[in-house]
């Protein structure tokens, strides 16, 4: 059944009374040609046009644009000179009578922007999904302001107004534990010898914690995707730069000042005794010049993979466990050079010998295994506070090198050298690389407060703590015990008594700085 049109063309009655009786009279056309189709339809078919909310109609009813109908706007497109009548946009039905246009189909375009007012936030009452690409409203709720027309967005931003993933950059300001190694580099006044058992002898390089605990600079990253409400993964890396001690003399060094010299306990002895560096006077010796170098250093890193599922939630606060990959990687370096140069001949040898030992001891510590933790968060209104407490569990791999050489240069001719330093554990000539597995653990500790300054960007500070056990660090593993007579020219392989492999615990700790991204 057709709908019924009213004749426009009368002529306009002078009263208020008269127009609002034609008024009603057009209302009632309508909605009794409506409900006629209705009646009669058989099927609903959701249309959408360019320019058009979405309507349901019948076979045989035709589909009008938005107009105005406002009781002044109708007057005037009634009887006005300009007259605005109702413009059909569609034909439902099988076939279209002449005269009726037919927009064509919106294109299904995925990246189609949201218009209409109020429509920014997505929020548009009743929706139709066009296969995931867009959303057109036929309604809109009261965060629209009631009227919004299309409602359509990209399902990029659909997916970071949801806060599916987020990003944690931050700056570390850590301390490493202090490391422990024998004394290494030692001085007395002139006329001393520099032994750990003479009076006035002070250590300037090794010795019990003397090794690191200064503040260290570093970066963490921490980037994830929520796969749902409940279940998400992300990742994790940090390093640590290194950190490092050193001691030096600066150049050739002699004795009229300060005595210098490498500690050992000899056991032809047996006492404590020491490599003479520089020294002048010194009883029983000949008088030497010469030069040193030291240095410490140790490098962290972690890498991490995760996934974290939700325990707890409730109003303003939430716990996911978390489980997942760990990687560690601790490098500790050590070594030692030193040069003495004789430059009297009171005891034997000649003016001019010189002697060249180096050590270098390196110790690598690599972590595979699994963790398992929780993470807890509370949030109030702009302020958010978090912790997180889990456990490393796995293989620690550990690896030690020792190398060194001792060259005895006569006459200016290089005349005699051997593989191994004074220092490097290991076999006769003092150069070794072993590996070993050990089961172990590493617990970690975070607090962060952070305080959201702009819309997903949030400003943190925080405190960290990882502890591992089981590793193996250089100055834990130095051998300084051995016959001093085979140090001299010619040389000879130094007898040093069985040694073990020493096993340490390492923490670090410290502030984090930091910017939080939700997206």
């Amino acid at each position: 059944m057709n709908p019924v049109f009213p004749d426009y063309t009368r002529v306009p009655m002078e009263t208020k009374k008269t127009t609002k009786w034609k008024l009603l009279a057009l209302a009632a056309m309508l909605s009794a040609g409506s409900a006629s189709a209705a009646d009669q339809g058989n099927s609903n078919i959701n249309q959408y046009y360019t320019g058009a909310a979405p309507v349901t109609a019948e076979e045989g009813e035709i589909v009008y644009d938005d107009v105005d109908y406002s009781a002044d706007n109708m007057a005037a497109s009634f009887y006005g000179d300009e007259a605005q009548s109702l413009q059909p946009v569609a034909f439902v039905g099988d076939h279209q009578e002449s005269g009726v246009p037919t927009p064509a189909p919106m294109m299904n375009d995925p990246y189609a922007m949201s218009t209409g007012s109020g429509c920014s936030t997505g929020d548009c009452g009743n929706s139709y999904d066009m296969g995931g690409s867009y959303e057109m409203a036929s309604s809109c709720g009261s965060s629209c302001g009631g009227s919004c027309g299309k409602c359509r967005k990209r399902p990029i931003r659909k997916m970071m107004q949801k806060h599916d993933m987020w990003m944690t950059a931050e700056a570390l300001l850590w301390f490493t534990q202090a490391r422990s190694t024998t004394p290494l580099i030692t001085q007395n006044a002139a006329g001393a010898a520099p032994e750990l058992d003479v009076p006035g002898t002070t250590t300037i390089f090794g010795g019990d914690e003397s090794l690191g605990g200064d503040l260290s600079a570093g970066f963490r990253i921490d980037i994830g995707k929520n796969l749902s409400d409940d279940f998400g993964v992300g990742g994790r890396f940090w390093w640590l730069s290194e950190s490092s001690e050193s001691a030096s003399s600066g150049g050739i060094v002699n004795g009229a000042a300060n005595s210098f010299g490498r500690p050992f306990y000899d056991t032809n002895i047996p006492s404590d005794n020491s490599i003479l560096i520089a020294n002048t006077g010194v009883a029983g010796s000949d008088d030497f010049e010469g030069s040193f170098s030291a240095e410490s250093s140790l490098d962290i890193y972690a890498a991490e993979a995760y996934v974290r599922m939700k325990m707890l939630s409730g109003s303003g606060f939430r716990t996911d466990l978390i489980g997942g990959f760990s990687h560690f990687g601790i490098d500790d370096t050590l070594s030692v050079n030193s040069t003495s140069i004789q430059t009297t001949d009171a005891l034997g040898g000649l003016v001019g010998d010189r002697t060249d030992i180096s050590d270098l001891i390196e110790t690598e510590n690599r972590f595979f295994g699994g963790q398992i933790g929780f993470e807890s968060q509370i949030n109030r209104g702009k302020w958010s506070f978090k912790t997180l407490t889990k456990v490393h569990l796995g293989n620690m791999e550990q690896i030690y090198r020792g190398t060194g050489l001792r060259t005895f240069t006569t006459g200016g001719v290089p005349a005699d050298s051997t593989n191994g330093g004074v220092l490097a554990l290991g076999d006769t000539f003092n150069t070794t690389a072993l590996d070993e597995d050990k089961f172990t653990f590493a617990p970690e500790a975070n607090v962060k407060l952070a305080y959201q300054f702009r819309p997903n960007v949030s400003m943190s500070i925080g405190y960290s703590f990882i502890y591992w056990d089981d590793v193996l660090l250089a100055g834990d593993n130095i051998n300084n015990v051995y016959n001093g007579d085979a140090i001299t020219s010619p040389p000879a392989a130094l007898a040093q008594p069985a040694s073990e492999r020493k096993d340490s615990s390492l923490y670090t700790h410290g502030i984090d700085l930091g910017c939080v991204i939700d997206f």
